[in-house]
This record gives C-alpha cells, sequence and structure tokens, in this order.
C-alpha cells in the first residue's frame, strides 16, 4: 500500500509540485492550503508523514506541530513532522526540537533533499 503525505502549504507552486514529484514517487499525497484544517485532517485520516509549512493562513506551524504531538492517538501523535519555511532564521534548533518537528528544509525546496527526507520516515 502506498505511504500517505499530507502537505501544508499555502503555496499553489508548491502544492503542483509537490503532488506530480510524490505521485511519481508512488506516494498517495493530499495537499491543502490553510493551517485551520491540518488538524481535522489529521484526526480524520491516517498518514505516513506531514510536510508543515510553518507560516500558514490561519495558523502558525511551529503550534500545530505542538498540537499534532499532543492528539490522543499515540501513531499520529508520534507521526513525523518535516517542516519547511523561508524564515528558517527566525528559529533555532532547539525551536524546532521543542515543536516535536523532526526535520526542516529551506525554501525555495531542493526537492531532491524533500523526497529523500520522506524516505528516511516512511
Amino acid at each position: 500500500m502506498a505511504k500517505k503525505i499530507l502537505l501544508a502549504d499555502d503555496s499553489p507552486v508548491i502544492q503542483t509540485l509537490s503532488k506530480k514529484i510524490f505521485q511519481g514517487q508512488g506516494y498517495d499525497f493530499k495537499g491543502i492550503k490553510t493551517g485551520t484544517r491540518v488538524l481535522d485532517e489529521i484526526q480524520n485520516n491516517d498518514y505516513d508523514v506531514v510536510i508543515l509549512d510553518i507560516i500558514l493562513p490561519g495558523a502558525d506551524g511551529m503550534e500545530l506541530a505542538k498540537k499534532i504531538r499532543r492528539l490522543s492517538d499515540k501513531k499520529k501523535a508520534e507521526m513525523p513532522i518535516i517542516a519547511i519555511s523561508g524564515n528558517y532564521k527566525n528559529y533555532s534548533k532547539a525551536d524546532f526540537d521543542e515543536a516535536g518537528i523532526n526535520e526542516y528544509l529551506i525554501k525555495p525546496l531542493d526537492y531532491d533533499a524533500l523526497v529523500n527526507t520522506v524516505k528516511k520516515y516512511t
């Protein structure tokens, strides 16, 4: 069965490219554009990894990561989180660790690095 990826990012370009790349790699891919839908999506569906933009409409990615880590469903709470951000300099490695983020990648995205990071966790 295909591994499932959830991407939360408001960029149509990142959504389109990511979908093509991950579906081409055999992943089941779902993209959402607002932070407000992330928790509902995770609570109602199973994913193997979430790729989370740190700055999303309606939500702060760091806070979302913390909320995911506090979910009552242990499997969902421990799901790998890969953060993506163009503003990574605003955060330290300790900030990402505290939020429960497994890895973070800098925008503009290096899709080879993103695919390899996802493969590492799936």
